[in-house]
């Protein structure tokens, strides 16, 4: 009964020192696990997977990314996995925008791997830098660390405290580069086309790895940190400043041409690419196709369809840019246009769950190219490739099949 009277006493002091309490504990269980797992992890390491030689890793870090939070959490759990592998690291810190896509096309020699340790935007800069290169390229691997990326395996419990699951998700990433097991994987690559002669060979291509986003729900999301006095109502925030502007529907006329496995006029359109080297801000030539180990090799063949063009406008509040695997096994892009979203307290309330892949679009296009060619009145859009933000302006966007190695 005393206990129960001081209790009723100081009902305040209590439940303050049971919330410090259950925090702390859940913290040391946290930190228990995560140690029990690093252990595991590092002694699997020691046994299966020390390289024989001495490889170089060249990590590429956005440090501030994820709120600057991704250069800890790689120091803490990825860096000495690297380590005790046997891999020869270095670490580049990025400090403005374009500065991997710089530093990883002028490199003199490319180490055996490398790591991108940020967000959407480096991964995109890493593959750009790559893709600009001439010859062979070393492939790469994506730790989870930048807020776009992580959001699939980042979870935070009720107290705040880090997830085990997150530290054992950058373990499932670097794993496949320890075991040497890779594979192919597709890109794209973006064209700005120089609307005086049609071409798109003036400035330099961007390449990446998610593709275009253009639209309301892209603008909701890019803006909603500007509101980070609305707490967890900022997205909601974000969505009435939106929806209540004026010209927030998309128009575009769009030029596309037909999927195709490979074909004669391919081969020969990359050669064309190959002779001219332009340089710019947007070249490289255009790389030849590399094929996947497990990629059956198709003869090249005449295909009366590639070179075929269809033309077409639409306007829509979303179009998504994205490559895929068809069921015949080879790489296309896939072009959604949607034109479902309406403006109002409804779209407001749903904001947190209404995504792309939730939504039925109005409009599927698959092709091997596609051009989008924005009204005069869109000027002001932005186009969010990879994450980064470039001006809407012409462009031309190809799929370039199996263009990198990827540890997954």
């Amino acid at each position: 009964m005393n206990y129960l009277r001081v209790i009723r006493n100081n009902w305040k002091k209590c439940t303050f020192g049971a919330a410090v309490s259950v925090y702390a504990l859940q913290a040391l269980k946290t930190h228990i696990e995560i140690e029990q797992h690093m252990r595991e992890f590092a002694s699997n390491i020691q046994t299966n997977w020390v390289s024989d030689r001495p490889k170089k890793v060249l990590v590429v870090m956005n440090p501030v990314a994820n709120k600057k939070r991704s250069e800890k959490f790689f120091k803490n759990y990825c860096e000495p996995v690297l380590h005790l592998a046997g891999y020869s690291v270095e670490v580049l810190r990025t400090n403005h925008i374009g500065h991997a896509k710089t530093y990883v096309e002028e490199l003199a020699t490319l180490p055996d791997a490398i790591v991108v340790a940020g967000g959407d935007g480096t991964s995109s800069e890493v593959v750009t830098g790559l893709m600009r290169r001439r010859g062979n390229l070393c492939p790469i691997t994506i730790l989870p660390l930048g807020r776009s990326v992580q959001s699939a395996s980042k979870r935070i419990n009720i107290f705040g405290v880090k997830d085990v699951n997150y530290v054992k998700s950058l373990s499932k990433a670097l794993e496949p580069m320890l075991k040497d097991e890779s594979q192919y994987q597709s890109v794209i690559r973006f064209d700005v086309i120089n609307e005086d002669d049609g071409s798109d060979n003036q400035l330099k291509p961007i390449f990446g790895l998610n593709g275009l986003s253009w639209g309301l729900l892209e603008d909701i999301n890019a803006a909603k940190d500007k509101y980070w006095y609305f707490g967890p109502l900022r997205h909601y925030a974000s969505a009435a400043s939106k929806s209540f502007a004026d010209n927030w529907s998309l128009k575009t006329d769009y030029v596309y041409t037909p999927p195709c496995p490979g074909c004669v006029d391919c081969a020969a359109s990359v050669q064309r690419q190959e002779v001219s080297q332009p340089a710019g801000l947007f070249t490289r030539g255009f790389i030849k196709y590399q094929k996947s180990p497990t990629e059956t090799k198709r003869p090249l063949i005449k295909n009366d369809n590639c070179s075929k063009k269809f033309e077409g406008s639409a306007e829509a509040s979303q179009i998504n840019i994205n490559c895929v695997q068809n069921k015949d096994n080879f790489a296309e892009l896939e072009s959604q246009f949607i034109s479902s979203l309406q403006p109002g307290w409804e779209f407001i309330k749903q904001i947190p769950e209404v995504t792309c892949s939730n939504i039925l679009p109005s409009l599927v296009v698959k092709s091997r190219t596609i051009q989008l060619h924005p009204d005069s009145e869109m000027a002001e859009k932005f186009y969010s490739i990879d994450g980064e933000e470039y001006d809407a302006r012409p462009i031309k966007v190809s799929v370039v099949p199996n263009a990198i190695k990827v540890f997954c």
